[in-house]
């Protein structure tokens, strides 16, 4: 027994009655990953996220007003005493907010080691429950109220796939919520950066890739706090202004520190996936997963979040307060 973590069982096994295999707990998580049902591209995956967690292991207090913008219209009440599915968790910070938020059970899901760092995070916590398994092969039914990923799904070989699976483990009424990258205004980011991050950055070698992340983090920085943010400002007062490139996500992120920018660069470019998600393409996620039409939001106009319940007066109450959000979009 870890004595930080006394009423767990540290080392160990599971064993299924049903098809009798036996699942090590190792470090105090139950592992469920096999190599050779999950695609390689996903284990690979997250080995690279599991390296990123374990160089940028803070748990910052903005991450709550983050976690909030994206997965808006979701709340903080929402999660009260519900039993909740988090796929893709990395180092546990929104594992975190959800347990301050008053779930009765949290089960945060990663297929890669970062599952580790998460545990020192956030393991001692009350309600979270850390499993290291694929998204599509979870050892769940369909037990819970709520399941969400944020900025995981489209970093899987199939999206769509994993997206299903999350949905599967949800009860009829429940409800569900992904963010993801979207396709829509982020051509510079498809045709230039993507090609780029595929064949050369996601294979470096970490510590390069701290430094040329560091490097490219400092104009960011400066262009962040003293660019996008006070123009932005100024376009308040003077509105025949015109809009600066990726102004909205730019000035998003000016209040982030440098550390933090340094981490949104690293992640940018350390997936051998990235997926840059339509409009219609996310909505079919949903048609797939046999749920109600999704309240879909575009946050910060480049990422989708989309959103629905079996439960209609909910979805009827999360549509009316995004229905004015949805702007044209840009293909």
């Amino acid at each position: 027994m870890d004595p930080n973590h006394a009423a767990e069982v540290f080392e160990g096994y599971l064993t299924c009655d049903k098809c009798n295999n036996q699942y090590h707990i190792k470090k105090g998580v139950p592992r469920f990953v096999d190599t050779e049902r999950s695609k390689p591209e996903d284990i690979q995956t997250g080995k690279n996220f599991a390296e990123e967690w374990r160089r940028f292991n803070r748990m910052d207090t903005r991450y709550k007003q983050q976690f909030f913008d994206w997965v808006y219209p979701v709340d903080e009440a929402f999660f009260k005493n519900k039993v909740v599915l988090e796929c893709g968790c990395g180092k546990g910070r929104h594992a975190k907010i959800a347990s301050e938020s008053g779930v009765k059970d949290i089960f945060a899901v990663d297929i890669g080691e970062a599952i580790d760092v998460a545990y020192e995070n956030v393991g001692h916590m009350p309600g979270i429950n850390l499993v290291q398994a694929d998204i599509e092969h979870m050892p769940f039914t369909a037990e819970f109220d709520f399941a969400f990923s944020v900025g995981v799904l489209h970093h899987m070989e199939s999206p769509i796939h994993g997206f299903v699976a999350m949905a599967s483990k949800v009860k009829p009424e429940g409800s569900v919520l992904a963010w993801v990258y979207g396709r829509e205004n982020n051509r510079w980011l498809i045709r230039v950066v993507n090609p780029i991050r595929v064949n050369c950055t996601s294979r470096l070698n970490p510590s390069i890739l701290m430094a040329l992340s560091a490097m490219l983090a400092a104009p960011l920085t400066f262009g962040c706090k003293f660019v996008a943010k006070p123009w932005g400002q100024l376009q308040k007062k003077m509105p025949f202004l015109p809009r600066l490139f990726y102004q909205d996500y730019l000035a998003y992120i000016a209040s982030f520190d440098f550390n933090e920018i340094h981490h949104i660069v690293y992640d940018h470019l350390v997936a051998p996936v990235a997926n840059y998600v339509a409009q219609d393409y996310f909505s079919q996620w949903f048609v797939e997963a046999k749920r109600a039409e999704p309240v879909l939001r575009w946050h910060n106009r480049n990422s989708w979040t989309g959103f629905t319940s079996g439960d209609p007066l909910l979805l009827s109450d999360m549509r009316s307060k995004v229905k004015s959000d949805l702007p044209a979009v840009h293909k």
